[in-house]
């Protein structure tokens, strides 16, 4: 397999680098893939394919699922992803941010998925005196934030209970979600309606509403979130912030077009 895209080869090539490089180039383009198809695709050795995949789970590009014999990219190879991304993101959603602030005046978040965990990107924070400030660089589980939760809305159920193996799960508040059935009602909740919401679930005054940004090829790219304290909440604020929202991510999509 070669990609179109990639430039003529060098005049020296190291087969065991381009093995490797095909190897993860297979990975970009399927969710998980096993040894066998490995084996036919690189025009190698089933043993080669193996201990390629072995070198790659020892550094994190994969994990291996035994029940089903397959490998999918694992939490290295996601992180390089997100590394990749994450400053063109912060450039090109700045704009959105602050014209969310100016309209909603409360603190607006970009969030990423990674793993079961969100990642806090980039925020603008509102004027008032009291408000939520900026989390950037703080790592949460993403069952308590509502971005984590509006991006996790996003994947198949097969998908979560990957990612959640356990029923039980471990909550940053007492009125965090607590176990993987009711993560999954919640999850269907988010798809139903559009947003997620995180009520105390994440800090204990913080109340939070998140919509999600996709891509040009639909796929989840980020998260948006505003947050206000507890005390300013109400039934008639989470309507107006989820339209604002709904305006914030339709432009921003419009910029990846």
């Amino acid at each position: 397999m070669r990609d179109p895209k990639v430039a003529s080869e060098p005049k020296h090539p190291i087969g065991s680098v381009d093995n490797a490089l095909r190897l993860l180039l297979l990975l970009r383009d399927r969710p998980s893939i096993r040894v066998s198809e490995a084996s036919e695709e690189l025009g190698i050795g089933p043993s080669t394919a193996h201990r390629l995949l072995a070198m790659f789970e020892h550094y994190g590009l994969v994990q291996k699922n035994p029940q089903a014999k397959t490998y999918s990219p694992g939490p290295t190879l996601v992180t390089l992803g997100l590394s990749v991304v994450r400053h063109d993101l912060r450039a090109q959603l700045s704009p959105i941010l602050r014209s969310l602030v100016e309209q909603a005046d409360e603190t607006c978040s970009l969030l990423a998925l990674e793993g079961s965990d969100s990642i806090f990107l980039d925020a603008v924070e509102c004027d008032r005196p009291v408000r939520t400030t900026s989390r950037v660089g703080l790592v949460r589980p993403a069952h308590c934030t509502s971005g984590g939760k509006a991006l996790l809305a996003e994947l198949s159920t097969e998908e979560i209970m990957r990612r959640y193996p356990r029923e039980e799960l471990s909550g940053v508040t007492e009125l965090s979600i607590g176990s993987r059935t009711q993560l999954l009602a919640e999850l269907a909740k988010i798809r139903e309606q559009g947003y997620a919401v995180a009520d105390r679930e994440n800090e204990p005054d913080i109340w939070a509403i998140a919509r999600v940004v996709r891509g040009p090829d639909g796929s989840s790219l980020c998260a948006l979130s505003l947050s206000c304290p507890v005390q300013r909440y109400t039934p008639e604020k989470e309507a107006e912030l989820a339209r604002l929202l709904s305006a914030a991510v339709a432009d921003a999509q419009q910029l990846g077009r």
